[in-house]
């Protein structure tokens, strides 16, 4: 069993593995592979992202997985919360800013809408499938590593895994339904670039998603004031009280995953 120490006084899970010195009297286990203690002292640079290509494949599996459940969308997050409740995530405000996408791969524009993010705004980067196309086969751990080395986070952006643990297809009205019910007092809102906005309207039950977010904060993907009006009237459509925000342009509106794909095709 691998024996980790955990630092999480300013949220961002740091961690290094057990000095022989370490105590663990009052350590937590999870799934018979590592075995934790959270500490509030010491000098920790070492995030939990930089730590896997260190550890054997079963034990940067489990670390993923022991980071996913520490997020309410996992479905092992009230366990962990029983069993180490020091561990979950702290909810830093009382709005959730979700950024979703395959990010296959991560690029500038992806970037950008993090970059144009308020610093302020607690944002959940959610990796996960396209859920209108095949599902494919992902490695949660290639995939982490990928996204923490590309991808450059402020204080308080925070890498979820949990999605890329599950092989299955996740609308995104699934998961903020869940969330609304178990936090109804949580605001919910989602970050994306203009290019989903403008298509929101044909998202999975987009009546009954758009009127539970409280903000959906857009970047510019090379839209015309036209577009963009055309867009916002869709939405207030199925949700008039629907808070939209335009974050502005960028350098990289043009960037595409799929046109990344295709050259290396």
């Amino acid at each position: 069993m691998l024996k980790l120490v955990f630092y999480i006084k300013d949220r961002i899970l740091k961690v290094r593995q057990a000095y022989p010195e370490d105590s663990f009297t009052n350590s937590c286990e999870w799934q018979k592979k590592l075995e934790f203690i959270i500490t509030q002292s010491g000098d920790f640079t070492i995030t939990w992202t930089s730590l896997l290509p260190d550890l054997e494949a079963e034990y940067a599996r489990a670390l993923v997985e022991l980071v996913s459940a520490r997020y309410p969308l996992s479905s092992n997050y009230h366990s962990l919360k029983e069993k180490c409740p020091d561990i979950v995530f702290k909810n830093p405000s009382d709005e959730w800013v979700f950024f979703g996408g395959s990010f296959n791969p991560w690029h500038q524009g992806h970037q950008a809408c993090l970059t144009l993010m308020p610093e302020d705004k607690c944002c959940l980067i959610l990796p996960d499938r396209n859920p209108y196309k095949d599902l494919r086969e992902i490695n949660p751990v290639s995939t982490i590593l990928e996204l923490s080395t590309k991808g450059r986070f402020k204080k308080n952006q925070f890498l979820v895994p949990t999605f890329l643990l599950e092989q299955k297809k996740n609308p995104t009205v699934n998961w903020v339904e869940k969330l609304k019910e178990e936090f109804p007092t949580q605001k919910i809102s989602l970050l994306m670039g203009f290019d989903s906005f403008s298509e929101i309207k044909s998202w999975t039950r987009s009546p009954d998603l758009l009127p539970l977010l409280h903000t959906i904060y857009v970047v510019s993907r090379l839209e015309e004031d036209g577009e963009r009006h055309l867009a916002l009237d869709e939405a207030h459509a199925l949700a008039p009280d629907l808070n939209v925000v335009f974050l502005g342009k960028h350098e990289f509106e043009n960037v595409s995953s799929t046109e990344i794909r295709n050259k290396k095709t």
